[in-house]
């Protein structure tokens, strides 16, 4: 069984594709189609009227990444390369006055200068430069990263005070990554994946497009004389040596093969045993395959590099091998590529560092569903050779996306003047379109038929070119839903005048045309690439031939028998003198937990503890009734610990004398929900902050400022929506139940309540300022008309249709790792939220995701669970914790802690983190009361009744008031706070955030 990521692929389940639907909200068609011909056909005056008064200029709104992407820049260069030697930028004498401050003599080994530039995020340097003669150069930077973080370097680059092109808007600087000597084992002798060591060592980089669509350096167009670099650092610490202009290099041109590799020598490399990478997340995984080495059918071998993590353009695996005697060798791998159906993954091939010529360039690896054994052929299907001497050497892939970027360069353009044209639609015909009014659209947009068809048909031709990689001589399979997005497209263009009625099939519909087109890209760089072993060969070698029928089918049982005793991590597999601690997240994270308690925690404290994955967190209560529940349960939803604290099921932690101490690290407001009366029955573990999300090129087109409040949300609609684009607000995403999450912060901004002060005087959702914000949440979708209905606001932030919204940790996860092409166009701020009286924002929200329990047993085992519930929580802890996953697994793997000391330490963007930080000061969950599963679905459905089916606010609000008051008189009858006819025996007192933090023993000044 393999070891996958949470939720399966995170590209292929949670993008949508590398939509590069830039589109700005434009209010005319930057240019229909390129191979639309003028319509010379005269045009009645009001015609051209009315066309008028539909546009605007094009250069306000349109995209200007499609317009100054590096292909389209290039195009335009007319100097040749420059053919000279190389021009070197030295920091000490080029950098100007207010960036002096920066050099150091701490060159940690730089042997090129005595001085380099240290420097770090928000910094900014100018550097002064000059250009022997006219040319193309290439830039070439030296660079140290000294830190900690798994994060690249990343910075902005300007010449002469303007970006040469888009991508220079964001560069990466990688840095090298080795495994450690030892291999790691887990206590039941499964060996785990290492944690890669950051090599803190001077590298050298040519500018590069950080998405790595292009694989070769990117030239830069320059005049004779005086010039100027200006570097602005986003993410890193790090020293930054000389920068050299260089004429561009080319790979030397295969002639054919013709050298014959004699003799009997071959060498086997293991994939998963690499030398070195450029990125942490590159690790080895078990795979139960009978074709790969080694196999082991009981214990966890690591025998193959992990697909999953050796899949973006741009990863670079390095291996390093010794040749005995020198002389020609073939090159064969056993790997397996089984994500683009019937098409390759391309990869670089070099050796020592360099491709030894273009046969060894974006070489294809063809598709497979199971492991092949390959030698390195040319086009004409003869083995490729290569010479190597005697000694050590190295031999690299670099998964390249370079012979289709032209393809998904065009879907991006297409996607952009689709969107382009479904906001001129729009525009034209209005939001609403009324299916009894006749309106002609191609009367107010010319050769509208004409654009629609030459879209399809590009389209088309683009799937055709790709013929010639694809296995197939018909189709491109992985091309599928680019034909379903030409069909359509021709389907509109058919009945043009109909599209108004049908404008969500362009851009904003789960089966819209730039959906398919979006999923095209996200199919064209699924790049996962398997490789198990790496044969470096001689003619008269035998390559090792895979297990025969029977030997495979015996192994195969083999591993069936052995999986019924392999009980690694299971609540069956447990000794009942150690602490039981069940984890509800996959076997990455428990194995990396079990390590930490098996070297830091047992040593440190002497108690042991059994992990093991929590077979179903909803039936925590069942297992506490059976007594089969554990000692602490950690990884658990946030309502869960109420339920189980109310019915006397776990420990109150407040009572233990170091339990202020240990919540140091985490803001009041994460620890409503596990409060019950004047005592805390949980502890916080991971948050799902909400922070506000804007495209930054949107807004500054627009010249929008950033809201602040929710007026000023609701002052920057008109702007939006005259041009089709919209506001997204999180109630609209929650389509089965509009939660707390969604529908109570402009509650609470406004100083409504949704309880009165003891549960049984009910709710106090129909108190006059509760519904006067619960008003101004529904005239959000009622009176200022953004969308009830969201189905994926990271798609449509992505499309730039809705270039702003608030929303959750998820959708961050998603931007940051599966839309590089965004990676400068987006930023994150705090939530809008609501203006005091005395001029304060307030920006309460919930943020409650995951926490961790102690069960009551007797008091020696619930010390000792305290004792690890205190370290599991610990600042340090939860800080190694999520560097170490991270590190291990890739950025995917972010894990948001609630301990904001810890999260500080965590590597995520430094701005990013700032926003995150604040946020937890904001939060203010919902405390619990017997009855509030139901508040919380009553207002939801209050909330439908009248933003979606336009029922009376005060009349629906009263109604849902009647239905809950009885609810919390039923429960707290059932848990012995009412009696049967209703009187109060005891008063549940409802936790507030005060008297939380007098619980945490927080006081404002700590605030």
């Amino acid at each position: 069984m393999r070891h996958r990521k949470i939720g399966g692929k995170f590209k292929k389940t949670v993008a949508v594709g590398l939509v590069v639907s830039m589109a700005l909200g434009s209010a005319t068609l930057r240019s229909f189609a390129k191979d639309v011909t003028e319509d010379t056909s005269t045009t009645s005056e009001s015609d051209s009227s009315d066309k008028k008064k539909s546009s605007v200029t094009s250069e306000e709104y349109s995209s200007e990444r499609i317009a100054t992407i590096y292909s389209n820049i290039s195009k335009d260069y007319t100097a040749s390369d420059y053919t000279g030697e190389p021009v070197t930028v030295s920091e000490e004498n080029s950098v100007t006055a207010g960036g002096k401050k920066y050099l150091t003599t701490k060159v940690k080994g730089y042997e090129k200068s005595d001085k380099v530039l240290d420097l770090s995020s928000s910094k900014k340097v100018t550097l002064n430069f000059v250009v022997p003669e006219d040319g193309l150069y290439y830039m070439n930077f030296d660079y140290l990263s000294y830190d900690d973080s798994i994060l690249p370097v990343s910075m902005k680059m300007k010449v002469d005070g303007k970006y040469p092109f888009y991508e220079c808007r964001s560069l990466e600087f990688e840095t090298t990554w080795k495994l450690s000597e030892e291999k790691a084992y887990d206590r039941y002798d499964n060996e785990t994946v290492t944690i890669p060591n950051k090599q803190i060592q001077w590298e050298s980089k040519y500018l590069m497009d950080s998405s790595y669509r292009h694989s070769d350096p990117l030239k830069v167009q320059l005049t004779k004389g005086k010039h100027s670099i200006e570097l602005s650092v986003d993410e890193g610490n790090f020293l930054l040596g000389n920068i050299s202009l260089e004429a561009p290099a080319s790979v030397e041109e295969y002639k054919g093969s013709s050298d014959k590799a004699d003799g009997d020598e071959l060498i086997t490399i293991q994939g998963e045993d690499y030398t070195s990478t450029n990125s942490s997340s590159i690790h080895g995984v078990a795979e139960y395959d009978t074709s790969v080495d080694p196999y082991q059918a009981k214990d966890t071998v690591l025998n193959t590099l992990d697909s999953d993590s050796f899949n973006t353009a741009g990863q670079t695996v390095s291996y390093e091998f010794e040749v005995k005697v020198a002389g020609n060798y073939k090159i064969a791998a056993n790997y397996r590529q089984s994500e683009k159906t019937d098409f390759p993954v391309f990869c670089d091939v070099a050796i020592d560092g360099k491709v030894p010529n273009t046969a060894f360039k974006d070489y294809s690896m063809a598709y497979s569903t199971k492991y092949k054994t390959a030698t390195m052929q040319d086009s004409k299907g003869e083995d490729l050779s290569v010479y190597l001497k005697e000694g050590k050497h190295t031999i690299s892939y670099t998964i390249s996306m370079n012979p289709i970027s032209y393809i998904m360069e065009e879907i991006d353009e297409v996607m952009s003047d689709v969107n382009d044209l479904a906001l001129e639609i729009t525009k034209v015909a209005g939001t609403n379109a009324d299916k009894y009014r006749d309106l002609k659209l191609s009367k107010y947009i010319p050769n509208l038929e004409k654009t629609l068809y030459s879209y399809s048909d590009r389209l088309k031709k683009l799937e055709k070119s790709a013929v010639k990689w694809s296995d197939s001589d018909k189709n491109v399979a992985v091309m599928s839903s680019l034909l379903i997005a030409a069909k359509q497209l021709k389907s509109l263009a058919d009945s043009p005048d109909s599209i108004p009625y049908r404008i969500a099939e362009l851009s904003t519909s789960s089966n819209s045309v730039n959906h398919y087109l979006a999923t095209t890209i996200d199919n064209l760089i699924a790049n996962d690439l398997a490789i198990d072993r790496i044969y470096i060969y001689q003619d008269g070698a035998k390559l090792p031939s895979k297990p025969g029928f029977f030997k495979s089918c015996a192994m195969s049982v083999s591993r069936f028998v052995a999986s019924f005793t392999d009980q690694a991590y299971s609540t069956k597999n447990t000794n009942e003198d150690h602490i039981q601690v069940w984890v509800n997240r996959s076997s990455q994270y428990v194995q990396i937990m079990q390590k930490m308690i098996d070297e830091k925690f047992t040593p440190q404290t002497g108690i042991n503890v059994d992990i093991s994955i929590m077979p179903d967190q909803y039936k925590l209560v069942l297992s506490n009734s059976s007594g089969n529940a554990p000692d602490v349960a950690t990884g658990i939803n946030y309502t869960i610990p109420y339920e189980l604290g109310i019915r006397g099921a776990l420990v109150n932690m407040a009572q233990y004398d170091d339990f202020k101490e240990s919540t140091d690290g985490y803001e009041p407001g994460f620890f409503m929900t596990g409060s019950i009366n004047d005592g805390i029955y949980s502890m916080p573990e991971t948050m799902n902050f909400w922070v506000l999300f804007y495209r930054s090129d949107v807004l500054e087109k627009l010249n929008l400022e950033v809201p602040q409040t929710m007026d000023d949300v609701i002052a920057m609609l008109p702007k939006l929506q005259m041009r089709g684009l919209n506001f997204y607000y999180p109630t609209a995403g929650m389509t089965l139940m509009r939660n707390f999450h969604g529908t109570t912060p402009l509650i609470v901004q406004n100083d409504g309540s949704l309880y009165a002060k003891t549960a049984a005087d009910g709710t106090a959702l129909g108190n006059e300022k509760s519904v006067n914000g619960f008003t101004k949440l529904t005239d959000l979708f009622t009176v200022y008309n953004m969308p009830v209905n969201v189905d994926n606001f990271y798609q449509h932030f992505r499309n730039g249709d809705m270039p702003i919204g608030i929303a959750d940790y998820a959708t961050f996860n998603m931007l940051t790792n599966a839309a590089p092409e965004l990676s400068s166009s987006w930023k994150v701020a705090l939530i809008p939220g609501t203006k005091k009286l005395d001029g304060t924002i307030d920006r309460s929200v919930c943020g409650c995701a995951e926490s961790s329990v102690i069960f009551k047993s007797n008091t020696e085992r619930q010390k000792k669970a305290w004792e690890f519930v205190k370290w599991w929580s610990s600042t340090e802890t939860q800080a190694e914790f999520g560097q170490t996953i991270q590190i291990t697994y890739g950025d995917e793997y972010i894990w948001p802690t609630a301990n904001t000391k810890a999260f500080a330490q965590l590597p995520i963007n430094s701005e990013t983190k700032k926003v995150v930080e604040q946020t937890a000061k904001n939060v203010k969950d919902v405390a619990r009361v017997p009855g509030t599963y139901l508040l919380e679905r009553e207002i939801s459905n209050t909330f439908n009744d009248i933003a979606v089916n336009g029922d009376n606010e005060q009349t629906r609000i009263d109604k849902a008031v009647k239905t809950v008051n009885h609810e919390f008189e039923r429960k707290l009858e059932e848990f012995g706070y009412n009696d049967s006819d209703g009187k109060v025996i005891k008063d549940y007192n409802i936790p507030t955030y005060e008297s939380v933090k007098k619980l945490l023993g927080r006081t404002d000044d700590d605030e």
